[in-house]
Formats: C-alpha cells, sequence, structure tokens
C-alpha cells in the first residue's frame, strides 16, 4: 500500500509511528518532517534547487514531499544542519561538564512525579487557610521544593542534550534537527525517541514479589535496622528514609551489618543481571507502565544508567562522558536493529500496541 501526503500527515497526527516506520513513504515522510524550521526547509529547497517561491512556510512540507527530493540529498541537508549547530555545542562541552560536576545532590524536592501546579495546589493552596501559616510554607517548603526541582531538570536537560549528542555523532545515525514529534534520530532507518532513565523501581518490585521477597525495598532495609538496633525517623517520606538507611549500613563498621547490606546489594545486582540478560519483559513493563497523561507509542530506545553498587547514585553516569562515549559507541557498532527483534506487543487500557524497541543498559 502507498501512502499520499495527507494519509501520512493523519498517522503522525495520530501518533501512529508503527504504520509510518513500516513503509517507505511514512520513513520518506519522517524524515522532511524532522527538519521542521523555515530556515531548514529553505537550506533543502536550495540544496535540491526547488523553488520556495510563492509558497507558505505551511506548504513547505507538502511541496519537498511531493518533489521527490532523493533521501541522499535530505540526509546530506541534515547532516549539514546538524554539524553546524554541534559545532557551537562543542565548543562549550568542557565548561558544561564543570559546570554539571557542580551538583552534589538529586533531589526532585517532592515535585518529580507532579505538575507543578498541582503540587502546589494540592499541597498549600487547597490546605491551608491561615495565611501567615501559608507565608512560613512559602520561605520554608515552597522555595527549597522549587528550587531542587529546577536543579534536577537543569541537569536532566543538559545531560540528555550530552548523551543524544553522542548518539547522533555516530555515522550510524541520522539525526533530527527540526521540531518532530517522539523521533529524535534514525538508525538504519528506524526512527527511535531516546528515554535515559534508570533502573525502575516498579520493575525491582515485580522482580521481588516473584523471588518471594519483601516486595518494597525499604522493608529488607527497616527489619535489618531493627535486627541491629540502628535508629531512623520512622516520619521520613520512603525515599528519604531509603537514603537515611543506605547510609547506615554503608557507614557501619560492624562486620554482621556489613555482611546484611551486603546481601541486599547481592540482591539488587541478580535482578538487574538477570535483566540485562532478558531485556523483554522490561521493556513491556515501561511502555505499559507509562502515564496516560504522556501516553505515546513510539519506536523507544532505552538508555538505562545503572550504578550496581548504588543504584541511588545512578544519576551521576549521566555525566560520565567517557563511560556513555564508550558503550554507545560499542553499542552502535555492533548491534543489529533487526525489525523482527525489536518488535514488541504490548497493551495499555485494553489496547494492542506495537512498536520497535531496544534497551541499552550502561552499567558500573
Amino acid at each position: 500500500m502507498s501512502y499520499t501526503f495527507s494519509q501520512l500527515s493523519r498517522l503522525y497526527n495520530e501518533n501512529n509511528f508503527f504504520e509510518l516506520t513500516s513503509s517507505p513513504e511514512g520513513l520518506y515522510f519522517l524524515k522532511l518532517r524532522s527538519l521542521a524550521r523555515k530556515d531548514y526547509y529553505l537550506h533543502l529547497f536550495q540544496k535540491a534547487q526547488i523553488s520556495s517561491d510563492n509558497l507558505g512556510v505551511k506548504q513547505y512540507l507538502e511541496t519537498l514531499f511531493n518533489s521527490n527530493i532523493s533521501s541522499e540529498t535530505i540526509h546530506d541537508s541534515i547532516n549539514q544542519i546538524y554539524e553546524a549547530e554541534r559545532e557551537k555545542r562543542r565548543a562549550n562541552e568542557q565548561e558544561l561538564f564543570r559546570e554539571l560536576y557542580k551538583l552534589r545532590v538529586f533531589d526532585w524536592g517532592g515535585i518529580h512525579e507532579n505538575d507543578i501546579n498541582k503540587y502546589l495546589v494540592d499541597n498549600y493552596i487547597k490546605k491551608i487557610t491561615n495565611y501567615d501559616n501559608l507565608i512560613e510554607k512559602v520561605d520554608n517548603e515552597i522555595l527549597h521544593s522549587l528550587k531542587s526541582f529546577v536543579l534536577c531538570s537543569w541537569y536532566n536537560n543538559w545531560t540528555s542534550i550530552i548523551i543524544e549528542d553522542i548518539f547522533k555523532d555516530h555515522h550510524r545515525i541520522l539525526p533530527t534537527v527540526g521540531q518532530v514529534k517522539q523521533v529524535d534520530f534514525f538508525i538504519d532507518d528506524i526512527p527511535f525517541d531516546l528515554k535515559v532513565t534508570y533502573f525502575p523501581k516498579g520493575f525491582m518490585e515485580n522482580q521481588r514479589r516473584r523471588r518471594q521477597l519483601k516486595i518494597k525495598e525499604i522493608s529488607d532495609l527497616k527489619e535489618g535496622a531493627k535486627k541491629f538496633s540502628i535508629p531512623f525517623d520512622k516520619t521520613r517520606n520512603e525515599n528519604d528514609l531509603l537514603i537515611d538507611l543506605i547510609t547506615a549500613f554503608t557507614e557501619s563498621s560492624n562486620q554482621d551489618i556489613q555482611d546484611f547490606y551486603n546481601n541486599f546489594v547481592k540482591i539488587r545486582k541478580n535482578i538487574i543481571n538477570e535483566t540485562v540478560q532478558q531485556p523483554h519483559e522490561l521493556l513491556r513493563w515501561l511502555y505499559e507502565q507509562q502515564g496516560s497523561q504522556r501516553f505515546d507509542a513510539s519506536n523507544r530506545l532505552f538508555l538505562i544508567v545503572v550504578d550496581t553498587n548504588s543504584l541511588e547514585d545512578s544519576w551521576k553516569l549521566k555525566r560520565d562522558y567517557t563511560l556513555l562515549k564508550e558503550k554507545i559507541e560499542e553499542y552502535l557498532n555492533t548491534r543489529s536493529f533487526n525489525k523482527d527483534e525489536l518488535l514488541l506487543t504490548w497493551s495499555f487500557n485494553n489496547n494492542k500496541y506495537q512498536s520497535y524497541t531496544d534497551v541499552l543498559f550502561l552499567l558500573k
């Protein structure tokens, strides 16, 4: 089946990336769509020696699509634009790393899983009636939370750009340069949305349940703390308390306490290693457990960074340029992107979906 421009536009607007990816016309459309900026389109018009006179900006994409420009010309145009912009980032890369190293603590301040507006409305605006109490909360809590949120968002933004650039610098990658939904680059003509993340807490709990362990890791640590008479603050939220207890166990010189914690880490490593060997279940979990507000069925390439000795410090690996470059290049040099192997069938809200997906584990 061949597709018209209007049909492909409809598939794109409906986020039907599987069908787009599965047709030559769909891939051609996505590559042109990935140039979606006026100056980028004009660059391609000029390179392909096609006149853009008397055309409105909204007509650019359809005109280019119907002009049968060779894929080689499109690729050359994209790569030239990317390299010109990359050169500017490359010149400032060392300075950027210098700044990223200044972040010592990665703490979202309680806002990570929520919209900022929702967080403020639910926790303060609708909860507090006393004006002076609200002012005190603003000064002592809200400003701290917002600062933490901004710092973590800043760190994630710039490390994501660095990681994307490592991928896009590789000869096997066709980057995107304009505004295109759910596509960061193409590998062997497969469009991928890059997702940089950590080993999921929820998936870890699923695997612990399967092993008939306490589902939550913190339950094991609290039990160990009681056994060894290690004091802890029961009023702390789970995430903070987990860090408190890990700190207590790792800093203890008591051999029995060290043995207990080493076994805790061993269980973590076993689950991680088994997942690395057989990642299919994790990939399905990542698709099926996504939030409904940000739902999409795009082709995803997951980069999962894991400090196997301290999962809580995995965030630091996103600024370990040497490790990132080594592992990403090794992956791109050796991985076969066979569509049959990458095809994943999954469910969401009782609907079936198909996507092309893969995972690269960056372990330390």
